[in-house]
């Protein structure tokens, strides 16, 4: 139907209704819907003769390679991203104009991952690579074509090494992990995301069994039987150690001397490994200095481990033997977790490096300690032990200075929260004036 006969139409549908002698307001109210939605029609109908269909040169991508003829040479290069290839630009750019940097549809991170499903679903399950946090896709991978694997910037460990520079230094070691000698930092961490910890690609006791089978042994009777479920890390270290076997880097005296009897009783083939003393007994036996330091009154000095709650028998990456806080600390204080990965989400920026790398320790030493919220010193002097520039331009605080709403004294705490601030410098509010007005109403 053209443009005229339809118009014809609407007209006679008009006369039929309001030259009815008989018809209704009910029934004028339906055929005014009808008249409305045949306009709309109409509207639509017309629009095709309003205006024309502008053609294009030729097809993307040629027409973007008459500007663009570097990018049409990259196609002969190693690797090249799949879209690209495939000549979709329209993908990830706008033809016309954006607000972004290189006419990008929307931010680069959320282009990528819109393709990208498998990292999307790992990013919501786990913990996401500070790399990724911090910037974009691009800061590590070409965007069209490159000559590495993955359209890396640069060989793999290179790339690594601009932010975990200080990992070279293990190289230096007298015993250093093949997979990290070759910089092959992929064959056991995720770039992207990981719900396991330090962005292992599956967990240490799976991840290790594919190169490496249980083989340890005390003496000549072996223990595989027993060991060869427990965490690999536990007692070795994945980059490089001083010690054969990669134990370490730092362990027991008595386990990095093979003086497994100094704590076990005799091991026999088959049979259940068992220690010469119960519990923290077996450690005050030859650390009886640490008995006093030790709160019995503490809710975690009950625990069956004893000593082994927060530290390890036998090796660790920590000087002090500690296990990992991470897993130890949040299988409890779950709620903390998920306050402080809210926060860490939200805040542009985390001042406090042992928050960003969740060494509760660095802070808190549950059983030795009996200050409030288990701090090393007090909640000042655990704030200052960091950060001390902060500490010599400080709000007044102190025992003198008193917070108006509970009578308590003001520490770096009353204004600051370690995991779940709202506002830069991890503080509660916002300085400007949110904060401030808490106690300073008049």
């Amino acid at each position: 139907m053209n443009s005229k006969k339809f118009t014809q139409f609407i007209g006679f549908i008009e006369f039929i209704v309001f030259f009815n002698p008989r018809n209704s307001r009910n029934s004028r109210n339906s055929v005014n819907l009808l008249l409305a939605f045949c306009s709309v029609l109409m509207i639509l109908g017309l629009s095709s003769f309003g205006y024309a269909q502008i053609g294009l040169k030729s097809k993307v991508p040629d027409l973007c390679y008459e500007c663009h003829k570097e990018l049409k040479e990259s196609l002969s290069q190693s690797y090249v991203h799949f879209p690209f290839k495939q000549g979709k630009c329209e993908d990830c750019h706008d033809v016309h104009a954006s607000d972004r940097k290189n006419l990008m549809k929307d931010d680069v991170n959320f282009v990528c991952l819109s393709c990208h499903e498998g990292i999307r679903n790992l990013i919501s399950k786990g913990t996401m690579h500070g790399a990724l946090k911090r910037g974009v896709c691009t800061d590590c991978h070409y965007s069209h074509a490159g000559v590495t694997k993955h359209l890396l910037l640069k060989e793999e460990k290179k790339l690594c090494w601009d932010c975990h520079e200080a990992l070279k230094e293990q190289l230096s070691k007298s015993h250093v992990h093949a997979p990290f000698k070759e910089g092959e930092c992929a064959s056991c961490h995720n770039a992207h995301a990981s719900p396991e910890g330090n962005l292992l690609s599956a967990s240490p006791n799976k991840m290790c069994k594919t190169c490496h089978q249980p083989k340890c042994s005390v003496g000549a009777v072996s223990i595989s039987s027993i060991t060869k479920d427990l965490d690999c890390s536990t007692c070795h270290t994945g980059h490089s150690s001083n010690n054969k076997g990669l134990l370490g880097p730092y362990g027991h005296t008595a386990f990095l001397n093979e003086g497994c009897d100094q704590c076990h009783n005799p091991i026999t083939a088959g049979g259940k490994i068992t220690t010469k003393l119960p519990g923290k007994e077996l450690c005050f036996s030859c650390h009886e200095q640490e008995r006093t330091k030790v709160n019995e009154a503490d809710v975690h000095a009950g625990d069956k481990k004893g000593c082994a709650l927060c530290h390890s028998y036998h090796a660790s990456t920590n000087k002090n033997l500690t296990v990992k806080e991470s897993s130890f600390c949040f299988a409890c204080h779950q709620d903390t977790e998920k306050r402080q990965a809210s926060m860490v989400k939200a805040l542009k920026s985390i001042r406090c490096e042992p928050v960003k790398d969740n060494r509760c320790f660095a802070c808190h030493v549950p059983v030795h300690s009996r200050n409030p919220l288990y701090f090393r010193e007090d909640a000042i002097l655990t704030c200052a032990r960091c950060h001390k520039a902060e500490h010599k331009v400080a709000h007044p605080m102190g025992s003198k200075v008193l917070d108006p709403r509970d009578g308590r004294p003001i520490t770096c705490i009353t204004c600051h929260s370690m995991h779940s601030a709202k506002a830069d410098f991890m503080l509660v509010l916002d300085r400007k004036r949110a904060l401030c007005i808490q106690c300073h109403k008049k």
